[in-house]
Order: structure tokens, then C-alpha cells, then sequence
């Protein structure tokens, strides 16, 4: 894939995506999915698009190594995705606020915390990249 075709697509996307991997004990995958299912509303309502995915192979490939090993994922958890895509980062701040001050976000927010893998969150935000010439 060509990265003209990436800058050609992102025009859809904000220009700022925040990407969150997380560990979680595959016994609680049912209980973590319904949670999503129910945030996914509050972040529509708030004009986030949100992606969940749910890492299938865990072999390294060549010289790239598979992420399960870089954030130590055991064979008994999953290891999901999310990709939260933002206007920028005004928009960022104006959806955590937004998010502490409904009580039904925050309950729902401990909920998953109590399934997920304790220190297993690891995210970062990302700014679009201008196209180069």
C-alpha cells in the first residue's frame, strides 16, 4: 500500500487517532464486548468514530515482531485494539470532559477496568501526517 493511498483515504479519518492496546483474561472477552457495545453510543454522541479489533496471530513474521510480545500478552488473554479517531485535540479534551461528567461513562469505565489485565493499557495519540509533495 502506496502511503499516497494512506493520505488519500485519511481525508475520511480526524487528524488525530488515539490507538489503545489492551490485555485482558479471554474469560472476560463476552463481558468487555458488551461494555464496548454500550460506550460506543457515548462516543457517537460525541462525534468519535471508534474501531475495536482483536489480535488473531501472535508469531513473529521476518524481522517484525508480533505486538503480543512487546506488551507480554499470556496465551490466556486476548489483546484488543481500539483506534479512537478525533478532529484534533481540542476535540480530545472536549470528550474526556464531556466523559467525566456523565456518571453512566464512569460506571461503565470501572466495569472494564475490573476485566482488563491490571498496568496492561498502552496508548498513544497520533497527529495526521501533511502529505510530502
Amino acid at each position: 500500500m502506496s502511503s499516497s493511498y494512506n493520505f488519500e483515504h485519511q481525508k475520511d479519518t480526524g487528524g488525530l487517532i488515539q490507538i489503545i492496546f489492551i490485555r485482558a483474561p479471554k474469560k472476560n472477552h463476552d463481558a468487555l464486548a458488551k461494555i464496548g457495545k454500550q460506550t460506543d453510543d457515548f462516543f457517537r454522541k460525541h462525534g468519535v468514530s471508534k474501531f475495536v479489533y482483536r489480535l488473531n496471530a501472535r508469531e513473529n513474521m521476518m524481522d517484525f515482531v508480533n505486538v503480543s510480545k512487546i506488551i507480554s500478552a499470556n496465551d490466556d488473554e486476548d489483546v484488543n485494539l481500539e483506534i479512537l479517531s478525533y478532529r484534533d485535540a481540542k476535540h480530545v479534551e472536549e470528550v474526556m470532559k464531556a466523559m467525566e461528567g456523565d456518571k453512566r461513562a464512569n460506571e461503565l469505565y470501572k466495569e472494564a477496568m475490573e476485566l482488563i489485565t491490571p498496568g496492561s493499557i498502552v496508548f498513544g495519540d497520533f497527529s495526521k501526517l501533511e502529505k510530502i509533495s
